[in-house]
Parts: structure tokens; sequence; C-alpha cells
């Protein structure tokens, strides 16, 4: 599901790939 959801937004725009990995980083997330 969250899958899906990722895709729409991405989708219209509303959050860049890198917007996305800059926050999966600041909260401890690895991002490749």
């Amino acid at each position: 599901a969250d899958a899906v959801l990722a895709t729409s937004i991405f989708h219209f725009g509303e959050v860049s790939i890198a917007e996305v990995k800059e926050a999966l980083r600041a909260a401890g997330q690895e991002v490749r």
C-alpha cells in the first residue's frame, strides 16, 4: 500500500524523489 501511495504522490508532482530521500535520511533510514 505504501508503494501505491508513493507512486501517486510522485505522479502528481507533489514531492520530489530527492525530498523523500532526504526526509528518510533525516529519520535515520538507509537510502540508496
